[in-house]
């Protein structure tokens, strides 16, 4: 069964009487989430892997806001956290530190003692992380595993193979073992993750690849398989994936090497964009329409200036993502006279363009006619789209809501303001006592 998890079938993209509703209630620029599409996500990865000695890891980086959180922990999800706040935030939604797995890039030996009298799991990306975590007092720990490949849409969200920062190159895991010896760290766990936007084949090959390093590693109780799970974007060009036919082969792989190990062996898996991409999408208004003349006099571009911008959702102009866009009549007037429009920011950037390649290039979409005050409604903005936002340019973030499953609304993070902004600038100054420059 292919379950194509597409952001443009999300019931709140689609609804135009609720999408005015929410604008005229909370304004716009605004992030809107879908509880019931985000439980809908995390139910199909459970029932695809039936295999009975699994643990789900949500990806938390990919939206990490409390009112989620608390959904994944209710759902039975565990959590991957990718920095220590990201550990402190999984803490105070409500899960204990045995659900929190801690996987950084970065380390600091304060952290790595957090993290040790938390007996938080570390996942050490590097032989330098493992002598860290030694220097912490730390007795047993995962690594992370660069298998020699990986997949993805670009460089940037490709997380395995030599062009990569991520993981303790394959060749490599004797140095890593005897590093773990010197301080008497048990490896419990291995884990690899090869990228976002995998195909059945590819991921297949890196669990087979994973098993053969995991078979050298004799305390070994636990293999977490990484790698981002499809989201079709872009019906024109994203394959889904068979989930349920993934599914019956990890759990087919993991009985035979649990049987094989002579004992239970723990499937560790960390979706994050497939649990709640299509679960959000960006709400603005149209501000300006504009056009351009070629120097042959030839029409150049319709631009659609909009009140959000890369602050709000930086992936076009980060990666060239596509996400799915449309535009309502705030007053239900019927529009026709399809013309191709660039969609583009507020910013003061000239990146700051939505409908974009990978190179940078415009892509102008055809929408019917588009008019000032019009509201634009972005799909699949649930993963890395909130995540990444910022202040550029000090504007003010948005604020976030939820659509509950009996279709109430909540807000879940108010819109942000000047004083957020500044507040800790105001406060250096505020120092009484000033170190000398």
């Amino acid at each position: 069964m292919t379950d194509v998890n597409s952001v443009e079938d999300s019931r709140i993209y689609q609804d135009d009487d609720l999408i005015r509703s929410l604008v005229a209630h909370y304004h716009s620029p605004l992030y809107v989430f879908d509880a019931a599409a985000i439980r809908a996500n995390c139910r199909k990865v459970k029932d695809a892997v039936p295999y009975a000695h699994l643990h789900i890891r949500y990806a938390c980086k990919a939206l990490s806001l409390q009112a989620v959180l608390k959904i994944m922990l209710d759902e039975g999800m565990w959590i991957d956290a990718s920095s220590i706040n990201e550990v402190h935030r999984a803490l105070i939604a409500g899960f204990t530190p045995e659900q929190i797995y801690y996987t950084g890039e970065g380390a600091t030996l304060s952290v790595y003692r957090d993290l040790v009298a938390r007996d938080v799991l570390v996942n050490c990306t590097s032989i330098d992380q493992i002598h860290l975590l030694g220097q912490a007092g730390g007795t047993r720990c995962s690594i992370r595993i660069n298998p020699g490949e990986g997949h993805g849409a670009n460089t940037q969200t490709n997380t395995g193979g030599p062009s990569s920062k991520h993981g303790i190159y394959f060749d490599q895991l004797d140095a890593a073992k005897a590093a773990a010896a010197q301080y008497g760290i048990r490896i419990t766990a291995i884990h690899s993750h090869i990228g976002s936007g995998t195909d059945l084949g590819h991921w297949l090959r890196i669990k087979d690849k994973t098993l053969d390093f995991a078979r050298g590693f004799p305390d070994l109780d636990t293999v977490n398989l990484g790698g981002g799970l499809p989201v079709v974007y872009n019906k024109t060009n994203d394959q889904p994936m068979p989930i349920r036919e993934w599914g019956a082969a990890l759990t087919q792989s993991m009985q035979e090497f649990s049987a094989e190990m002579g004992r239970d062996i723990e499937l560790q898996l960390e979706p994050g964009r497939f649990l709640v991409a299509n679960a959000g999408v960006l709400l603005a208004e149209a501000q300006a329409v504009k056009s351009t003349t070629n120097p042959d006099g030839s029409e150049g571009f319709n631009f659609v200036i909009v009140n959000t911008g890369l602050n709000h959702n930086i992936r076009p102009a980060l990666y060239g993502s596509y996400h799915p866009i449309r535009f309502i009549a705030p007053n239900r007037e019927t529009r026709n006279a399809p013309r191709e429009y660039v969609i583009a920011g507020y910013l003061c950037e000239s990146g700051d363009v939505f409908t974009v390649d990978a190179d940078g290039n415009l892509r102008p979409r055809v929408m019917d006619g588009i008019k000032v005050g019009d509201i634009m409604v972005m799909a699949g903005v649930g993963a890395y789209v909130h995540a990444l936002k910022s202040e550029y340019n000090s504007m003010n973030l948005p604020a976030s809501v939820m659509i509950m499953e009996d279709g109430t609304t909540r807000m879940i993070e108010r819109r942000g303001t000047l004083e957020d902004i500044m507040r800790r600038e105001v406060e250096v100054y505020q120092d009484e006592n000033p170190p000398a420059v």
